[in-house]
């Protein structure tokens, strides 16, 4: 049997001028230490992909999105030029690792047209694989009218959105009272929001060839989709939603639950890494084995779902205005 690549669509990178944020007084000893650990493989493209084959891993997605990049994301102006600094860094990092990496171009949805033409370019001049945004931005989240340029052209260029989570403005209270739990939930409430506000909008719908990723973080709102008939929809067999979710974290009863509402060919492998636990080879067999997927459904997981999802399909309908 042919080896199935495996293939991590949720790693990320830091740009070599990116400062290091210390971690919060709440963080425990051993995660701070994990982080500063982190801190130096994030900055080296060889290290990243050294670790990559440690663990078995084929193929790391890298993104790096706006929020994690600037700390003053929410209330700062936009930042074209930076952005546009980011995406030639990370293409470079994708031509001197072929096969070994991919990227994702960083893209601040809520900066309209710019937004749209910086997708372009990254993915038509700089050849990177899809687009990585954040679920919201100071309390605006995916699918307000500033976001659909850049909706709409990715999916006119056929490639993969994917939704990272983000903090919102109950992010604080949220650590206060329940820690790191209450912050990785928030960030999940964030990412859950921006998946029902597009259903809400009816963007799924109204972007045709839209290709949409989110994290095991917003899982929950899967279920409030179902609850609002929605869930045909997710699920259809002709396609027109087609929302993904990666499997962050590795936990069975998360997988079981994804490939329940969506299909395991809807489910991709995403370690979320260097930040959460890694995809080792031990770690994933016991997450798909454990969801009782068949040895088909796993290959998919693996690294077939990812394969297909970043060939770009490109839409038959006129670009936008440049």
């Amino acid at each position: 049997m042919s080896h199935q690549p495996v293939i991590d669509i949720h790693a990320h990178y830091r740009y070599p001028g990116q400062e290091f944020v210390p971690p919060p007084s709440w963080v425990s000893e051993e995660r701070r230490r994990d982080q500063l650990r982190h801190d130096e493989i994030l900055r080296s493209f060889d290290r990243i992909v050294e670790v990559a084959e440690q663990v078995g891993v084929d193929t790391r997605v890298l993104s790096l999105p706006a929020a994690s990049r600037f700390a003053d994301y929410d209330t700062a102006p936009a930042r074209p030029k930076e952005i546009a600094e980011l995406n030639d860094y990370l293409a470079g990092g994708v031509r001197d690792h072929p096969g070994r990496l991919l990227g994702l171009a960083t893209v601040d949805a809520f900066d309209g047209e710019r937004a749209a033409a910086e997708t372009r370019r990254a993915v038509e001049e700089l050849g990177l694989s899809g687009i990585v945004v954040d679920s919201a931005r100071a309390d605006t989240f995916l699918g307000a009218p500033e976001t659909v340029p850049t909706l709409a052209e990715a999916a006119r260029l056929g490639v993969p959105v994917f939704v990272h989570p983000t903090g919102t403005s109950l992010t604080p209270a949220l650590i206060a009272q329940a820690g790191q739990l209450g912050s990785s939930y928030g960030r999940g409430l964030a990412n859950g929001v921006a998946l029902l506000s597009l259903i809400h909008r009816g963007l799924l719908d109204s972007i045709p060839g839209l290709r949409i990723v989110f994290t095991t973080l917003g899982i929950g709102a899967l279920g409030i989709a179902g609850v609002w008939r929605a869930r045909g929809g997710l699920a259809a067999a002709d396609g027109r939603w087609q929302v993904s979710f990666d499997t962050m974290g590795f936990d069975p009863q998360n997988v079981a639950f994804l490939v329940s509402v969506l299909g395991a060919d809807r489910v991709l492998l995403g370690s979320d890494f260097p930040h959460q636990v890694d995809a080792d080879p031990q770690r994933v067999a016991n997450a798909l084995d454990g969801a009782g997927l068949s040895p088909t459904d796993q290959a998919l997981v693996r690294g077939g779902n990812a394969a297909k999802l970043l060939h770009r399909r490109p839409a038959a309908v006129p670009a936008a205005a440049g």
